[in-house]
């Protein structure tokens, strides 16, 4: 096995070369060269190679060296050299620096290791070293990437290309699949979301709606740090019969006061969709307001951050409008603001400790088709037609055109067993015909929502996300436990303005603008990470509306069970 040239090695072959060299010259003409002094010997490390710095013996007299012994001694020093850099750390050839100074040990004073390397031609600077990694044999990902492999390779004389490091990693689970270096600085964390559901209604032969099992979600999410000051969220989604990238952000986070966010992320604008993850909610989807109106993911900035012993969160995003999109279509822009207030956070065990108060506003103007064309009761902005009971279609030649004016209140407590969360939404559209877009109709619409959850089995909460029961669902004998038990209800109620129907944007003949949603139900949580959802909706509608070709409907009701697995 052929093993890497060490520095000694190599210069003891070079100077036993040299002294065969030497003497195989003619007596004639022969000098004395001097003898170099006997350096003191360093602890841990090897003597230092005599160099042209070295002085000479005192005493001792220096002949005038002849032509050929002077193109010797620039040929030895130019050997010492190439020795110096097969030698240093991460050379090529050498292992990843086999032979170099041992860590924790310091390198021989004058020693190739302690020099500061060969200056960058393009820099001041000599190029730095990086003192905190360890270089793989070769530099650069495993796999092919885009381009062609560096050529030459990254070398520690200049900073680009940087060489890899190399960091051992530790591993755990919880959250998810978890990796990081030694010092914490880099992270890589792995989630899933796995939600799977059946949907049955009362009142069968509907269109488009259907009787169906489903995937309403089915979320890949990466994310983690590179250096602490830099965070990164990447996932993508399945929804329904959709795949698409969901969260794609960075997060620079000096500090927990001010954080700031760039990308494609959840939009700072009411409380259930902002501040409650989709894992913790109480019943399986949010309001009709947030489903219908709100702009749910957006492209955008954002700063924001948590102040006053972490009793207030607070949010100022500028976005994109295209609600749920990817690429603007107008050269406006959303504002969207976010505060969140918790007064008593520091009352340990008071009934007021864990409430919140606050509220969030999203103005800008917008000019683009109504999304989503047609409102429904149970379904997330964009979603198949099959999924959720419609209630009002705005004509195909109607466009959002102006001024999007929305804001919303809200007020949340955790106490013991109990969460109660409620939302007033409110706010104002502008609508217009497309044959005549300068004519204006600015619609209002209202709503609200109040939901509660209640441990029967006894978990106590500070907020929703995943629950750890106390006794885990299990029927093995010895282990045997119920899970944890939720109770759940809701009830929610929305109305548009009449202009709706006055300004020709909807058919009054098949559809409502107002509606109402009643929710029972109960959450049954087998493990921290699988959680059942059994949910009886009952809707109303203020005037009857299109149920299927023909006929009208004026309620509906839907049986609703999911299977939702979370890490």
């Amino acid at each position: 096995m052929n093993r890497p040239l060490t520095r000694r090695s190599a210069v003891g072959c070079l100077l036993l070369t040299v002294g065969f060299w030497a003497m195989g010259r003619p007596a004639s003409g022969q000098e004395t060269l001097p003898t170099p002094p006997n350096p003191s010997p360093v602890p841990g490390g090897t003597a230092p190679i005599p160099g042209a710095d070295v002085p000479p013996v005192a005493g001792t007299a220096l002949a005038a060296p002849t032509a050929r012994e002077a193109q010797l001694e620039e040929r030895v020093r130019q050997l010492e050299e190439m020795v110096g850099r097969l030698a240093a750390p991460g050379a090529a050839g050498t292992g990843g620096g086999r032979g170099a100074v041992p860590p924790g040990r310091d390198a021989p004073p004058g020693s190739v290791a302690n020099s500061p390397g060969p200056r960058d031609p393009n820099t001041d600077a000599p190029a730095a070293r990086n003192p905190n990694a360890s270089y793989p044999r070769s530099s650069g990902a495993i796999a092919p990437g885009q381009g062609t492999p560096a050529n030459p390779p990254p070398s520690d004389l200049y900073n680009m290309p940087a060489k890899v490091p190399n960091y051992p990693l530790k591993g755990r689970f919880g959250p998810g699949f978890e990796f990081r270096t030694e010092d914490d600085e880099f992270v890589l964390q792995f989630h899933n979301l796995t939600q799977a559901e059946g949907r049955f209604y009362q009142q069968g032969g509907q269109q488009p709606t259907h009787d169906t099992f489903a995937i309403p979600r089915q979320w890949y999410m990466f994310s983690g740090r590179l250096g602490k000051p830099y965070e990164y969220f990447v996932s993508i989604q399945q929804a329904f019969d959709v795949i698409l990238p969901l969260d794609i952000f960075a997060n620079i986070h000096f500090d927990d006061r001010l954080q700031f966010k760039l990308g494609r992320y959840k939009t700072p604008f009411t409380y259930e969709f902002y501040a409650l993850p989709i894992q913790g909610l109480i019943q399986p989807e949010r309001s009709l307001f947030f489903n219908n109106f709100a702009l749910n993911r957006q492209v955008g900035a954002t700063v924001w951050g948590q102040i006053f012993e972490k009793k207030v969160d607070y949010a100022a995003a500028i976005l994109n409008t295209a609600r749920n999109g990817f690429v603007d279509n107008q050269d406006g822009k959303d504002f969207a603001g976010f505060l969140n207030w918790r007064p008593f956070l520091t009352d340990d065990g008071s009934f007021f400790q864990f409430l919140s108060v606050g509220g969030s506003v999203l103005t800008g103007n917008v000019l683009q088709g109504p999304i989503p064309q047609t409102l429904r009761t149970a379904i997330a902005t964009t979603g198949n037609s099959a999924i959720g009971v419609p209630f009002l279609g705005f004509n195909n030649n109607v466009r959002e055109a102006g001024r999007r004016d929305l804001w919303d209140l809200h007020a949340a407590i955790y106490y013991k067993q109990l969460s109660v969360v409620g939302e007033w939404q409110s706010g104002t559209t502008q609508y217009a015909l497309s044959n005549n877009i300068r004519e204006r109709t600015r619609v209002p619409v209202q709503s609200f929502y109040v939901q509660a959850g209640y441990f029967i089995t006894g978990e106590t909460v500070s907020g929703r996300n995943v629950v750890n029961p106390i006794r885990p669902f299990d029927l093995r004998p010895g282990s045997r436990g119920p899970g944890a038990i939720e109770l759940t209800a809701r009830y929610n109620f929305l109305q548009m303005g009449p202009q709706v129907f006055n300004a020709g944007l909807s058919d009054p003949n098949l559809w409502t603008r107002s509606v109402y949603l009643t929710d029972v139900g109960l959450n049954w949580y087998w493990t921290q990470n699988i959680k059942w959802l059994f949910d009886w909706q009952h809707a109303g509608f203020g005037t009857p509306v299109n149920f299927a070709p023909g006929r009208l409907q004026s309620t509906s009701d839907l049986f609703w069970a999911r299977l939702q697995i979370y890490f």
